[in-house]
């Protein structure tokens, strides 16, 4: 019975999330629960074998970040209500925020139950596909860092948990803190830069998006009400980051107070927004890329230390949205290669499939029977490539190492 139920578990956890569930989700974007890119398994080539795995990954489906961002709903509400002026709709919006902030207290900012499970099972997964990796004779540890933030350290320790339980005679080691923030995710030293999407999307919602048919069914009197809140664009951004992130918490009254349109407008616009602050805007330029250059020289030195011959079997680090976008689109990774104006993202770029949580990059090395290395280049668990270096996906490690370099020269 026992074997029979870990057997069920392991099926579970090595299958592929689905995709496009309803009409929502296609725009759910950075909030959307972990979506794994299934794709066909290339075999390398006759004579290589897996020795060492380069990884990095954001955290697990989360709460709200702050209590202040469900607050950007549930404050101005709140005060409408206390005037008078929220329709039966209205009220249920209302109850969605309530009900969201009841479920956070306390856990503001950590990774759900669902979190751990989507770290757990990519561990398993890369665990069961690269098993090689971690029964090699030469290798017998693993290094995990973490930034500052619990949910990212809570997100390392679930995926080392499962890891450790497939690796036994692995030892895994751990190190956390804003240091290590300070190469995994550098948000702070963007902040400077980051009004403009903000500008652009309060432009991008006046022109397409509905507010009228919006506040008439939420507001008995849309003018006065405008009185509590501080933007248009706020209001409803707060409803679709939000009412996301509480769709798969069971909290549905927040998302579906918009309709499939309104969402999708309201979605894509947000989207625009943060491929324009954190990836590879025409417009902004290359400055917010730049700043995780000093990510770039952390893959190429701990991959040059595990080809030279130490023991690390997998460096795995955790990180967060706000720095796997412009690290992704600083390396050119598929989907993050184009230079996009605010206007041109979405007819290219969709974070539901390119930044959803636990979101990961895993670099597979193999060494060849004559010493060489090759590199797979995976994201979110699928093959993936670099399209200035050709398809993948793989890729001699002297040209990657070579092109990751001139990245940030």
């Amino acid at each position: 019975m026992a074997r029979r139920w870990v057997s069920a578990l392991l099926a579970l956890l090595l299958c592929p999330m689905l995709r496009g569930q309803d009409a929502y989700d296609e725009w759910k974007g950075l909030y959307h629960r972990y979506q794994q890119n299934v794709t066909a398994s290339t075999p390398a080539p006759r004579g290589y074998k897996p020795f060492y795995i380069s990884h990095i990954g954001r955290h697990g489906s989360r709460y709200p970040v702050s209590p202040g961002y469900v607050g950007n709903g549930l404050v101005p509400l709140a005060k409408a209500d206390s005037l008078g002026l929220l329709t039966a709709e209205g009220k249920r919006l209302l109850g969605g925020f309530l009900q969201l902030d009841s479920a956070s207290r306390g856990v503001y900012g950590l990774i759900t139950g669902l979190g751990g499970s989507e770290q757990q099972a990519i561990a398993m997964r890369m665990a069961s596909r690269y098993s090689r990796v971690f029964t090699g004779k030469d290798r017998d540890s693993i290094a995990c860092c973490s930034t500052h933030k619990q949910r990212a350290i809570l997100s390392m320790t679930n995926f080392a948990a499962a890891l450790a339980s497939c690796a036994p005679r692995m030892h895994i080691g751990f190190v956390a803190g804003e240091k290590y923030y300070d190469v995994l995710c550098r948000e702070d030293k963007a902040a400077p830069g980051l009004k403009g999407g903000s500008r652009k999307a309060d432009k991008a919602m006046a022109g397409q998006f509905d507010f009228d048919s919006f506040y008439s069914r939420i507001f008995t009197d849309p003018v006065k009400a405008r009185s509590c809140f501080r933007s248009d664009r706020l209001m409803v951004e707060t409803c679709v980051t939000n009412g996301s992130v509480a769709d798969y918490m069971g909290i549905t009254d927040i998302l579906r107070s918009l309709t499939p349109e309104e969402f999708r407008i309201a979605s894509s616009i947000y989207n625009a927004k943060q491929f324009y602050q954190h990836c590879g805007s025409a417009e902004q330029g290359e400055w917010r890329m730049h700043i995780m250059d000093p990510l770039v020289l952390d893959f190429v030195e701990k991959a040059d230390a595990a080809v030279a011959g130490n023991r690390i079997a997998a460096d795995l680090r955790f990180s967060h949205d706000v720095g796997l976008m412009p690290f992704f689109s600083l390396i050119g990774l598929q989907g993050y290669d184009k230079r996009l104006t605010f206007d041109e993202v979405n007819d290219y770029w969709n974070s539901t499939y390119m930044m959803p949580m636990a979101s990961n990059l895993q670099l597979v090395f193999y060494r060849g029977r004559k010493g060489d290395v090759l590199v797979k280049v995976l994201f979110n668990e699928g093959e993936s490539s670099i399209p200035a270096l050709g398809p993948g996906p793989f890729y001699p490690w002297s040209t990657l190492r070579a092109y990751l370099i001139n990245t940030i020269q």
